[in-house]
């Protein structure tokens, strides 16, 4: 059975979720800064999570002030980045929203802000992953850190045993074009026989595919133990800018899910930025064209 069917990705904006914040403050200077390297514009989103009990009045209250703050901010972020904002209210959940406005509005990209480890159980907690797991969109979730100026020059691609690793490739690649990144393969280390021979596949099929596109690899194979820790010290050894990471499929195939792994990588202390995607049905994808950034 193929995985869900997504529309290809042809749009001029870039989904900023923020509650105003010290780290959606920051996603937004992330988005800023790859709004003008692919010439996309901002739509801030901000959601309210009004009570059911909440009279109307209060509602609207709520609405104007948050639309004033939007406001000042996107005259703000205009002002300094030079980039076109706007920005939409939304009440609802917080999980629901965010994904549902990314998919309505055909966003490219959404860049999200949480807060670690904490910030896990807050912004990208056990539920709110389904913010990442509701949308077809990729993600790109950041923390405290600023974007390096010369953006995703290396990035770290880890590699396990699914078919679906492979996918990443085509986002890496449309990166690549731009950065002229370095890759940092990782090797998930495997005792059972079968899946260590099908991540070495995935990882000569990784070599072929970034060398047909003249992209820069290193490939690096992972020891014994847990693969989300191997991740994040080697991507803090190689001072990676970004992590590049798939979700995973339930078991009954209908939703996608994002386990400890994709958890802790997320969350890393180092701070790294970390790109999330979704699987796609490879058999109505057409060259990568479901991943079309746009023009730049």
């Amino acid at each position: 059975m193929s995985t869900k069917t997504i529309k290809p990705i042809d749009s001029n904006t870039i989904l900023v979720p923020t509650d105003f914040t010290e780290v959606a403050f920051m996603a937004l200077k992330h988005a800023s800064q790859l709004g003008k390297i692919f010439n996309k514009h901002i739509i801030l989103l901000h959601v309210l999570e009004t009570g059911m009990l909440e009279s109307s009045k209060s509602k609207e209250q709520k609405e104007t002030e948050a639309s004033k703050k939007l406001q000042v901010l996107a005259d703000e972020n205009k002002k300094e980045s030079g980039i076109e904002t706007s920005f939409v209210v939304k009440q609802g959940n917080i999980f629901d929203q965010i994904g549902e406005q990314a998919d309505e509005l055909n966003t490219a990209l959404v860049v999200m802000g949480t807060h670690g480890v904490k910030g896990m159980q807050h912004v990208v907690g056990s539920k709110a992953l389904r913010v990442i797991t509701n949308s077809n969109r990729p993600f790109v979730v950041v923390q405290k850190k600023q974007m390096k100026e010369h953006g995703f020059k290396n990035i770290v691609l880890p590699i396990d045993f699914s078919k679906e690793s492979k996918q990443k490739l085509v986002w890496a690649v449309e990166l690549s074009k731009v950065f002229n990144s370095t890759f940092h393969i990782l090797a998930e280390f495997e005792n059972d026989e079968y899946t260590s021979r099908a991540v070495n596949n995935n990882i000569a099929y990784a070599k072929n595919y970034l060398s047909e596109r003249n992209c820069n690899y290193v490939v690096h194979h992972a020891e014994k133990g847990d693969f989300s820790k191997e991740t994040i010290q080697y991507a803090s050894s190689v001072d990676a800018d970004l992590i590049l990471i798939m979700t995973n499929q339930s078991k009954d195939l209908t939703e996608y899910i994002i386990g400890p792994y994709e958890q802790n990588v997320i969350a890393n202390d180092a701070q790294i930025p970390v790109m999330t995607l979704n699987p796609v049905d490879t058999m109505n994808a057409k060259n990568g064209h479901l991943f079309n950034f746009g023009n730049y």
